[in-house]
């Protein structure tokens, strides 16, 4: 209930006006309701008399213009709720999409895809239930009972009496199944997760399913997901059937009551057979909000597991260290410095770098290389505090890439990955980003050397490329990531083995196009396991297994022995044989 409270305060307050609103309108809609029956007992209580029809008349209108006021204005109150309630929804949504946007690789490894959409879609939308019909529902339960309470006790306190004790029953023993419901609503949450998550990974690989033909083992283990969700949802169904059935019994027991005990009272003459008519009436108005009450509780248990869910992910603290006044950027092309860096993944058992330091210049260009998990990307991903480096590590003139502003720092030092991730758009829109610059997409498609490959498209730079770049090829995805980078005129550009995929006289094409682009020659890091690509460095730095165990020029690499010179030959003999 604490969660509960706080989403309340957090999200609720700022429309308390509507739902005051909407409270007046419920009340006073229940109230008109609750007075209908003391109007209906009247006019049983004047039949026989000399005035009979004239009451039975005028009570009769006034029921019915009641029942016009209740329509517009039950009418009134749900707009008042369900409006909130909806705002809400993109409020929570928002807020935990930018939260998610904000938080770093470390964290986005927690939570798979599906699991972070089940949770702002499922998750969400049972705090809208919460926020609109359900707050909308508790208020009109209380008022009801109130106002039903109040009406039956001005017209017999002890026949009060006998109607609240099987209720308090029936309530009794509906908290006693509250707990297992929250449990079940808890694990569903939880099974509807894996299930997005597991549908989500297999469309992304549809094609390897396909090509090894392993439908029927994905079908059954997506089978076996979807099985556990639906015993889950049916023992939540079975616990909601039981805890239904207990209130609507207390309403019959009520009913039974009344006749039994009301007839007697009339016979004694302590009630009039109208007051026991509109007795009757308002344990039928009862009757629909006791029904509710067991949908209402599932609504409240369900956001509350819920938002468990929803602030799990976003109240961990956010990896971004920093200081209270963070430095400022370099505007030109800086000088980078590693000093003994180490760095460690959360739970690795090794180290991924260990002492790495070398000096790259203001503009120069600092190559990587080295086999399969020597620490390669891990070093690019410390330069832009996707992971943070320990602080005095890594240095950008002079000032510890710690205390640099965060934001600021990823806007000038764009790193282009080995896997690039294109959207399902337009390749105009995969590389602009949100940006309408037509002259730097234009100058940006000749840095990356695809004009020809643009110029071939069906509908050139408008094209759409499909799901993940589909319709192009591995090349053609690499470049137009790095198009992407190199739109923005970075001062500092990371490049993550993004010319595996093209051919040498491409990859000249493009090393002379990032090594000068539009007259600002940013500082370079480059990962690369084709060493051709890397001939041009100021220095080159041989990974393997985190150390740097070879440093140099490229003509001081290959004329000494080494895992540089071997990877060197090999390939000019793959080069010679092709």
């Amino acid at each position: 209930m604490r969660l509960v409270l706080r989403f309340i305060k957090t999200y609720l307050t700022p429309y308390v006006w509507w739902f005051l609103g909407g409270a007046v309108a419920l009340v006073l809609t229940n109230a008109m309701t609750v007075a209908i029956p003391g109007y209906l007992g009247e006019a049983i209580d004047a039949l026989g008399q000399p005035d009979a029809v004239e009451v039975v008349l005028r009570n009769a209108g006034i029921i019915a213009f009641i029942g016009v006021l209740i329509v517009v204005i039950r009418t009134l109150s749900r707009v008042l709720f369900f409006t909130p309630g909806r705002l809400v929804e993109a409020r929570v949504k928002r807020d935990v999409f930018e939260r998610i946007l904000l938080q770093q690789p470390a964290f986005l490894r927690s939570y798979p895809a599906g699991d972070l959409y089940s949770r702002v879609s499922n998750d969400v939308n049972a705090l809208r239930l919460l926020a609109g019909f359900g707050l909308l529902s508790v208020i009109n339960v209380a008022s009801v009972l109130g106002l039903t309470l109040v009406q039956m006790l001005r017209l017999s306190p002890w026949l009060t009496l006998y109607m609240v004790i099987p209720l308090a029953i029936g309530l009794g023993l509906t908290q006693v199944t509250i707990r297992w419901l929250f449990i079940l609503i808890k694990r569903m949450n939880e099974e509807i997760s894996q299930l997005s998550d597991y549908a989500l990974s297999t469309y992304e690989g549809i094609a390897t399913v396909k090509a090894f033909a392993a439908e029927p083992v994905f079908e059954e283990r997506f089978d076996e997901l979807n099985r556990a969700y639906q015993r889950t949802t049916i023992q939540r169904a079975a616990l909601r059937a039981l805890i239904s059935p207990i209130l609507t019994i207390a309403g019959l027991v009520n009913v039974f009551l009344l006749l039994w005990i009301g007839g007697r009272f009339v016979i004694e003459g302590a009630v009039t057979a109208g007051d026991l008519v509109a007795f009757v009436s308002l344990v039928a108005i009862l009757a629909g909000p006791l029904r509710g009450l067991s949908f209402i509780i599932a609504i409240v248990k369900q956001a509350q597991a819920s938002l468990e869910r929803i602030y799990e992910i976003t109240d961990p603290d956010i990896e971004r260290p920093d200081l209270p006044e963070p430095v400022g950027v370099p505007s030109a092309p800086p000088r980078i410095e590693l000093r003994d860096l180490r760095f460690t993944y959360p739970d690795a058992p090794e180290p991924a770098l260990a002492g790495v330091s070398v000096d790259v210049p203001a503009g120069g260009t600092l190559g990587v290389f080295g086999p399969t998990g020597a620490g390669k990307t891990t070093l690019l991903r410390c330069l832009t505090r996707l992971y943070n480096p320990p602080p005095g590590t890594v240095f950008i003139e002079g000032r510890d890439v710690r205390a640099l502003d965060l934001d600021a720092w990823r806007a000038q030092a764009v790193l282009v990955p080995q896997r690039a991730f294109l959207f399902s758009e337009s390749l105009r829109d995969n590389i602009l980003l949100g940006s309408d610059d037509g002259e730097a997409l234009e100058r940006a498609l000749d840095l990356a050397a695809l004009r020809v490959d643009v110029d071939a498209l069906p509908a050139g730079v408008e094209t759409q490329v499909g799901e993940s770049g589909l319709m192009l090829s591995g090349g053609q995805r690499q470049r137009s990531a790095l198009a992407r980078g190199l739109i923005r005129e970075p001062t500092v550009l990371l490049l993550d083995d993004v010319l595996s995929a093209v051919d040498h006289g491409t990859e000249a094409e493009l090393i002379a196009s990032m090594r000068q682009q539009g007259g600002l020659s940013p500082t370079t890091v480059i990962v690369a396991n084709r060493i051709s690509a890397l001939q041009h460095a100021d220095v080159i730095l041989v990974l393997r297994g985190g150390v740097v165990v070879d440093r140099g020029t490229h003509e001081e690499l290959i004329a000494r022995p080494g895992l540089y010179r071997d990877t060197w030959d090999k390939q000019r003999e793959g080069e010679d044989a092709a």
